[in-house]
Protein backbone atom coordinates (compact mmCIF):
# COMPACT_ATOMS: atom_id res chain seq x y z
CA UNK A 1 0.00 0.00 0.00
CA UNK A 2 2.78 2.61 0.79
CA UNK A 3 4.94 1.29 -1.96
CA UNK A 4 1.16 2.48 -4.26
CA UNK A 5 1.51 5.77 -2.69
CA UNK A 6 4.71 6.20 -3.38
CA UNK A 7 4.44 5.62 -6.98
CA UNK A 8 1.01 8.12 -7.18
CA UNK A 9 2.85 10.52 -5.40
CA UNK A 10 5.57 10.44 -7.89
CA UNK A 11 3.47 10.14 -11.12
CA UNK A 12 1.88 13.20 -9.53
CA UNK A 13 4.95 15.53 -9.45
CA UNK A 14 6.14 14.33 -13.06
CA UNK A 15 2.66 15.59 -14.01
CA UNK A 16 3.46 18.52 -12.48
CA UNK A 17 6.31 19.04 -13.43
CA UNK A 18 5.47 18.25 -17.09
CA UNK A 19 2.54 21.19 -16.80
CA UNK A 20 4.62 23.60 -16.03
CA UNK A 21 7.51 22.96 -18.59
CA UNK A 22 7.34 25.36 -21.40
CA UNK A 23 6.05 23.89 -24.98
CA UNK A 24 8.90 25.34 -26.99
CA UNK A 25 12.44 24.85 -26.90
CA UNK A 26 14.09 27.20 -24.64
CA UNK A 27 16.61 29.79 -25.87
CA UNK A 28 19.47 27.95 -24.28
CA UNK A 29 19.09 24.96 -26.35
CA UNK A 30 19.45 27.17 -29.86
CA UNK A 31 23.00 27.42 -31.22
CA UNK A 32 23.72 31.18 -31.16
CA UNK A 33 25.90 32.75 -34.06
CA UNK A 34 25.89 36.22 -35.64
CA UNK A 35 25.32 37.05 -39.77
CA UNK A 36 26.21 40.71 -41.24
CA UNK A 37 25.00 42.03 -37.98
CA UNK A 38 22.22 40.25 -36.88
CA UNK A 39 22.01 37.47 -34.24
CA UNK A 40 20.71 34.54 -35.29
CA UNK A 41 19.33 31.75 -33.09
CA UNK A 42 19.57 27.98 -34.35
CA UNK A 43 16.81 25.27 -33.59
CA UNK A 44 19.08 22.39 -32.26
CA UNK A 45 16.93 19.96 -35.14
CA UNK A 46 18.82 21.68 -37.84
CA UNK A 47 21.57 19.61 -37.27
CA UNK A 48 19.94 16.56 -38.60
CA UNK A 49 19.51 18.65 -41.94
CA UNK A 50 23.11 20.42 -42.39
CA UNK A 51 22.37 20.77 -46.40
CA UNK A 52 18.98 22.52 -46.06
CA UNK A 53 20.42 24.81 -43.31
CA UNK A 54 23.22 25.82 -45.10
CA UNK A 55 21.21 26.83 -48.16
CA UNK A 56 19.07 28.53 -45.91
CA UNK A 57 21.84 30.79 -44.31
CA UNK A 58 23.12 31.24 -47.94
CA UNK A 59 19.87 33.07 -48.89
CA UNK A 60 19.42 34.54 -45.60
CA UNK A 61 23.20 35.86 -46.15
CA UNK A 62 22.34 37.04 -49.65
CA UNK A 63 19.34 39.27 -49.13
CA UNK A 64 20.61 40.75 -45.94
CA UNK A 65 23.32 41.78 -48.39
CA UNK A 66 21.36 43.18 -50.48
CA UNK A 67 19.36 45.21 -47.81
CA UNK A 68 22.83 46.29 -46.67
CA UNK A 69 24.08 48.13 -49.80
CA UNK A 70 20.81 50.01 -50.39
CA UNK A 71 19.62 51.33 -47.17
CA UNK A 72 20.69 54.34 -45.54
CA UNK A 73 22.58 54.01 -42.44
CA UNK A 74 20.38 55.09 -39.65
CA UNK A 75 17.54 52.48 -40.81
CA UNK A 76 19.92 50.20 -41.05
CA UNK A 77 21.23 50.59 -37.66
CA UNK A 78 18.08 49.54 -36.24
CA UNK A 79 17.22 46.89 -38.87
CA UNK A 80 20.52 45.19 -37.51
CA UNK A 81 19.07 45.31 -34.00
CA UNK A 82 16.26 42.44 -35.39
CA UNK A 83 17.44 38.89 -34.79
CA UNK A 84 16.27 36.14 -36.52
CA UNK A 85 15.15 32.53 -35.20
CA UNK A 86 15.98 29.44 -37.82
CA UNK A 87 13.55 26.71 -37.18
CA UNK A 88 13.72 23.21 -39.47
CA UNK A 89 9.46 23.50 -40.33
CA UNK A 90 7.67 25.04 -37.61
CA UNK A 91 5.49 25.98 -40.13
CA UNK A 92 4.52 23.43 -43.40
CA UNK A 93 3.21 25.77 -45.29
CA UNK A 94 5.27 29.15 -43.78
CA UNK A 95 8.39 30.27 -44.67
CA UNK A 96 8.95 33.98 -42.29
CA UNK A 97 7.26 35.81 -40.20
CA UNK A 98 8.23 38.76 -37.43
CA UNK A 99 5.84 38.26 -34.00
CA UNK A 100 4.59 41.27 -32.51
CA UNK A 101 2.76 40.75 -30.01
CA UNK A 102 3.78 38.78 -26.52
CA UNK A 103 0.22 38.19 -26.10
CA UNK A 104 -0.08 35.88 -29.14
CA UNK A 105 3.15 34.52 -28.93
CA UNK A 106 1.88 32.78 -25.35
CA UNK A 107 -1.34 32.04 -26.55
CA UNK A 108 0.21 30.08 -28.87
CA UNK A 109 2.92 27.97 -27.34
CA UNK A 110 5.73 30.54 -28.53
CA UNK A 111 9.14 31.30 -26.87
CA UNK A 112 8.40 34.81 -25.90
CA UNK A 113 12.33 35.76 -27.10
CA UNK A 114 10.86 35.46 -30.37
CA UNK A 115 8.97 38.98 -30.02
CA UNK A 116 9.84 41.46 -32.87
CA UNK A 117 12.19 38.99 -34.27
CA UNK A 118 12.17 37.18 -37.56
CA UNK A 119 11.41 33.96 -37.83
CA UNK A 120 12.06 31.44 -40.10
CA UNK A 121 9.65 28.88 -39.67
CA UNK A 122 10.10 26.52 -42.51
CA UNK A 123 13.86 26.91 -43.92
CA UNK A 124 12.97 24.73 -47.05
CA UNK A 125 9.99 26.95 -47.90
CA UNK A 126 12.35 29.98 -47.35
CA UNK A 127 15.47 29.00 -49.96
CA UNK A 128 12.33 28.38 -52.62
CA UNK A 129 9.82 31.13 -52.24
CA UNK A 130 13.15 33.32 -52.28
CA UNK A 131 14.50 32.15 -55.46
CA UNK A 132 10.88 31.55 -57.29
CA UNK A 133 9.32 34.61 -56.46
CA UNK A 134 10.09 36.81 -53.56
CA UNK A 135 14.13 37.63 -53.53
CA UNK A 136 13.34 40.41 -50.49
CA UNK A 137 11.41 38.19 -48.23
CA UNK A 138 13.68 39.17 -45.76
CA UNK A 139 13.40 43.27 -46.05
CA UNK A 140 9.59 42.60 -45.86
CA UNK A 141 9.48 40.64 -42.63
CA UNK A 142 12.71 43.02 -41.22
CA UNK A 143 10.14 46.03 -42.26
CA UNK A 144 7.25 44.70 -40.01
CA UNK A 145 10.39 45.06 -37.17
CA UNK A 146 11.02 48.22 -37.87
CA UNK A 147 7.56 49.35 -38.21
CA UNK A 148 6.55 48.19 -34.49
CA UNK A 149 9.71 48.67 -32.68
CA UNK A 150 10.84 51.94 -34.29
CA UNK A 151 7.70 53.81 -35.88
CA UNK A 152 4.77 52.59 -33.57
CA UNK A 153 2.13 50.27 -34.85
CA UNK A 154 -0.32 53.21 -35.16
CA UNK A 155 2.28 55.41 -37.30
CA UNK A 156 -0.49 58.49 -38.58
CA UNK A 157 0.92 58.85 -41.68
CA UNK A 158 1.37 55.06 -42.48
CA UNK A 159 -2.66 54.58 -41.42
CA UNK A 160 -3.62 57.58 -43.48
CA UNK A 161 -1.71 56.64 -46.71
CA UNK A 162 -2.49 53.29 -46.46
CA UNK A 163 -6.58 54.42 -46.24
CA UNK A 164 -5.77 56.79 -49.28
CA UNK A 165 -4.68 53.70 -51.35
CA UNK A 166 -7.66 51.38 -50.27
CA UNK A 167 -10.15 54.40 -51.05
CA UNK A 168 -8.81 54.93 -54.48
CA UNK A 169 -8.68 50.98 -55.05
CA UNK A 170 -4.76 51.44 -56.06
CA UNK A 171 -4.25 47.80 -54.95
CA UNK A 172 -7.81 45.66 -55.85
CA UNK A 173 -6.64 44.25 -59.09
CA UNK A 174 -2.36 44.16 -59.87
CA UNK A 175 -0.01 42.46 -61.80
CA UNK A 176 1.38 39.57 -60.28
CA UNK A 177 4.98 38.72 -60.75
CA UNK A 178 3.94 35.22 -62.34
CA UNK A 179 2.27 37.00 -64.71
CA UNK A 180 -1.64 36.86 -63.50
CA UNK A 181 -3.58 39.49 -62.10
CA UNK A 182 -4.91 39.61 -58.27
CA UNK A 183 -5.75 41.13 -55.23
CA UNK A 184 -2.73 42.56 -53.76
CA UNK A 185 -1.34 41.61 -50.32
CA UNK A 186 -0.67 45.00 -49.73
CA UNK A 187 -4.19 45.36 -49.36
CA UNK A 188 -4.21 42.89 -46.15
CA UNK A 189 -3.76 46.05 -43.66
CA UNK A 190 -1.39 48.91 -42.76
CA UNK A 191 1.53 46.80 -41.98
CA UNK A 192 1.34 44.39 -45.09
CA UNK A 193 1.18 47.55 -46.82
CA UNK A 194 4.41 49.51 -45.88
CA UNK A 195 5.99 46.29 -45.63
CA UNK A 196 5.13 45.46 -49.33
CA UNK A 197 5.67 48.90 -50.58
CA UNK A 198 9.11 48.85 -48.86
CA UNK A 199 9.94 45.70 -50.80
CA UNK A 200 9.31 47.42 -53.94
CA UNK A 201 11.29 50.32 -53.06
CA UNK A 202 14.70 48.77 -52.45
CA UNK A 203 14.28 46.32 -54.13
CA UNK A 204 11.45 43.95 -56.25
CA UNK A 205 8.11 42.96 -55.06
CA UNK A 206 5.82 39.99 -56.39
CA UNK A 207 3.29 42.53 -56.67
CA UNK A 208 2.87 45.36 -58.95
CA UNK A 209 4.29 48.24 -58.41
CA UNK A 210 7.28 45.82 -58.80
CA UNK A 211 10.11 48.71 -58.25
CA UNK A 212 10.77 52.02 -57.38
CA UNK A 213 10.10 53.16 -60.09
CA UNK A 214 6.68 52.30 -60.80
CA UNK A 215 5.63 52.76 -57.31
CA UNK A 216 6.48 56.32 -57.36
CA UNK A 217 4.15 56.80 -60.74
CA UNK A 218 1.18 54.39 -59.47
CA UNK A 219 1.08 55.42 -55.65
CA UNK A 220 3.16 58.84 -55.17
CA UNK A 221 1.78 59.32 -51.90
CA UNK A 222 3.09 55.92 -50.67
CA UNK A 223 6.41 56.33 -52.46
CA UNK A 224 6.25 59.42 -50.24
CA UNK A 225 5.88 58.11 -47.32
CA UNK A 226 8.44 55.58 -47.90
CA UNK A 227 10.57 58.33 -48.43
CA UNK A 228 10.08 60.23 -45.56
CA UNK A 229 10.35 57.01 -43.28
CA UNK A 230 13.52 55.58 -44.69
CA UNK A 231 15.21 58.02 -46.38
CA UNK A 232 16.71 57.65 -50.11
CA UNK A 233 18.38 54.45 -50.94
CA UNK A 234 22.03 54.47 -51.06
CA UNK A 235 24.38 52.37 -53.32
CA UNK A 236 26.69 50.74 -51.94
CA UNK A 237 29.76 48.53 -53.78
CA UNK A 238 29.01 44.94 -52.85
Amino acid sequence: MAAAWLVAAILTQVSALEAMRPPYTATAAYHQTELLGHTIYLHPELEQHPAELAAALDELARQLRNIQQVVPAGPLAELRKTPFWVEWERRPRGACEVHVSAEWLRANGYNPDKLLAVEINNVRNFVSWSRREQPWMVLHELAHAYHHRVLGARHPGLLNTFQQAKQAKLYESVKYIRGETRRAYALTNADEYFAELTEAYFGKNDFFPFTAEELADYDAAGFSLLEQIWGRPVNRDP
